[in-house]
């Protein structure tokens, strides 16, 4: 077996290249030895059922790994948050929201939002979406500020935490 071609199959297509790419290798001796012709046609599809059903158990088992991976680094990342927000001595404060189109009510990506006379900034999404976290030293109304090339100014005074805050922006004339 040929160390080039895993390795040609891993950096293509990752940990499923790799699987496949074995199961080929394997049973590409078992094809080759021509042991069909030999077989009953009973024992032919029976070999034949077995290396599908095999190859098959191998690729439902990579991808039950995968799944089982990712949600234990979602899970250890999930909890590194909470202790993080946890031991923190400021509690976090969240404004989060949508801006659209005031004409079409359609989504508008890639505007900045800031908050008023501070450092907090951020860019809305392709769909409209923004999410400012604060400290929890905020006490009281803070203005939202929204701009856009080609869109009047949003300015609007919130009281923090506010989530699902839609901002409409009117294009310019």
């Amino acid at each position: 077996m040929d160390a080039g071609i895993f390795k040609a199959l891993g950096e293509i297509a990752g940990l499923a290249g790799l699987a496949v790419g074995l199961i080929l290798l394997l049973y590409r001796e078992i094809i080759q030895k021509n042991i069909f012709p030999a077989l009953s046609k009973r024992d032919a599809y029976r070999l034949l059922r077995a290396i599908a059903v095999l190859s098959w158990s191998v690729a439902i088992v990579g991808i039950l790994s995968w799944v089982w991976s990712i949600s234990v680094e979602r899970r250890r990342q999930d909890a590194s948050q909470v202790a993080a927000s946890a031991t923190s001595p400021e509690a976090q404060t969240v404004i989060a929201g949508t801006i659209v189109d005031q004409v079409t009510n359609l989504a508008i990506g890639d505007a900045t939002v800031a908050i008023g006379g501070e450092s907090f900034k951020t860019t809305s999404d392709d769909t409209g979406n923004f999410r400012i976290v604060l400290l929890a030293n905020h006490s009281g109304r803070v203005r939202v500020l929204a701009t856009k090339a080609g869109y009047q100014k949003v300015d609007q005074s919130v009281t923090p935490p506010t989530h699902g805050l839609i901002l409409q922006m009117r294009p310019e004339k």
